[in-house]
């Protein structure tokens, strides 16, 4: 049995909940023979509306209901995908959100050196999840080719990533040699590339074919934990790196470029270790394969209206925690350099320590799915969220803010809208039934893409529409969702049964 996970990768286990799995036991030829007479008696056999009845009962179970939380098939609510690939699934989004926010700290002096504006930094931020958006689909086909017969390989996108990756931060860093603000621009497209792994993470993380049901939440938040951690690192570094190469005179190591060329490297080492030790789910066999093809199909089931405006609030819900995240990380080296006379290292520390602060509690929030729904998490998450905007909206009208109380006001943002964020794929998973789950991936990363483009351009431009029209707009969102929430509040309540 080892030696053939080896070989074929780690195999599912047979699925109990498949109809029709187990052959049937029939009588032989022999005793239908022996009970000939009398025949009258024996042609009106009984059987044949059993077996009818049987299909109609096994059908009715895999595609009658509707009711939240019915749509999880596997045989172990505990179940877990190989512990070194969850591994490597948190480790890509903690790089991708290094990649992100090694840039922040430098951003806005890097782009104000080749002659670009503060707005064109924002767009340089915010690039590269609109292009993740544009390559979402080509990704989606090249992960789930009909040979996998509705699986999906993981590994694919996640080397892509890499080596996107590596060419983004390249051109990136050889902006300055060539004194070109444009291909800062290309740069972080091809980071673009990398970041459609951003849906993948989620996914893979609340995947039913290999994750239970009382995981997939844990899971997610982890997923948020992560993301925390590489943008604590990410802005750490990309701030340190650019005060110790601040005297540099070196055309391709300096510290507008130091960030870029350290991440390379790391993107390097991580391809060479995901390509040795990299474990993807595989199915046992082609009646598995087929079995579930058959069972996720879903025939006859349609989403009713309230699942429908269920979706339009995950679309809505993710575009407004992260359009509020990314606009706040995106303008904090504007607005502290312009209201506390910050340099980029401090930026990079104020970013860096906030991350670090927010990360332990984290930590903490993923042993919320415990005790609370999902449903209650995204509520406290987002109404955390929405107190710290409260808070700042009457700080900053009445320009009394200083720094301390502006590093607490966006430590709570932050982290309320990314507790908040994390449930949106666990809940969709336990509501919807399987055939829906790529949609409503696409659906909040589609959110979340667009989010994090206008969050950051929006960001970058704060002085021009004013940091009061900025947090008025984020609290405006906020209030949404919530009332979205509220009036959604009954229909996703979690079966527990």
């Amino acid at each position: 049995m080892e030696n053939s996970q080896e070989n074929e990768g780690v195999l599912l286990s047979h699925r109990r909940h498949m109809v029709g799995s187990m052959p049937t036991r029939r009588a032989s030829a022999f005793s239908r023979i022996e009970n000939v007479e009398p025949v009258a008696e024996n042609i009106e056999l009984q059987t044949l509306p059993n077996k009818q009845k049987q299909k109609q009962t096994q059908v009715e179970e895999v595609s009658t209901t509707t009711e939240a939380g019915m749509y999880y098939f596997e045989e172990d609510p505990n179940m877990l995908p190989p512990k070194r690939s969850i591994a490597f699934i948190l480790i890509n989004n903690l790089m991708c959100e290094m990649t992100a926010t090694t840039a922040l700290p430098i951003s806005a002096a890097y782009t104000q050196y080749l002659g670009g504006t503060d707005a064109f930094s924002g767009l340089v931020i915010g690039i590269p999840t609109l292009v993740s958006l544009a390559f979402m689909y080509p990704m989606l086909l090249f992960a789930n080719p009909k040979s996998a017969h509705g699986y999906t390989l993981y590994f694919r996108p996640l080397l892509i990533s890499c080596f996107s990756q590596i060419i983004g931060h390249m051109l990136y860093s050889l902006a300055y040699r060539a004194h070109w603000v444009y291909l800062i621009l290309i740069g972080r497209m091809f980071n673009g590339i990398g970041f459609t792994m951003f849906l993948y993470h989620k996914k893979y993380l609340a995947d039913k074919e290999f994750v239970g049901r009382n995981r997939s939440t844990f899971l997610s938040t982890l997923n948020i934990l992560a993301q925390t951690l590489g943008f604590m690192s990410g802005a750490f570094i990309g701030g340190v790196l650019a005060k110790a190469s601040r005297n540099s005179k070196n055309l391709y190591w300096n510290e507008y470029t130091a960030g870029s060329w350290f991440m390379l490297i790391a993107w390097a080492v991580y391809m060479v270790f995901l390509k040795l030790f990299f474990k993807e789910v595989l199915p046992v066999n082609n009646r598995d394969l087929t079995q579930r093809a058959e069972a996720n199909q879903g025939r006859g089931i349609r989403l009713s209206f309230v699942q429908k405006c269920f979706v339009v609030f995950l679309f809505l819900a993710a575009f407004s925690c992260y359009f509020t995240v990314m606009g706040y990380q995106t303008s904090i080296p504007i607005y502290a350099s312009r209201a506390y006379d910050y340099n980029p290292f401090q930026t990079g520390n104020f970013l860096a320590l906030s991350s670090l602060v927010v990360a332990p509690f984290i930590l903490f929030s993923t042993l919320l799915s415990r005790w609370l729904e999902d449903r209650q998490i995204m509520l406290l998450g987002v109404l955390l969220g929405t107190i710290a905007l409260v808070v700042h909206l009457i700080l900053d009208a009445v320009h009394k803010l200083p720094v301390q109380p502006y590093f607490v006001i966006y430590s709570l943002m932050t982290f309320g809208f990314g507790v908040g964020a994390a449930p949106f794929m666990s809940l969709s998973s336990k509501q919807l039934h399987p055939k829906f789950q790529i949609l409503v991936s696409i659906v909040v990363q589609v959110g979340i893409s667009l989010a994090d483009t206008v969050g950051a351009i929006t960001g970058g431009a704060i002085y021009n529409i004013t940091t009061v029209g900025f947090i008025a707009m984020n609290l405006g969102l906020a209030v949404l969702v919530l009332i979205a929430l509220l009036c959604l509040w009954n229909s996703i309540k979690e079966k527990t049964t």
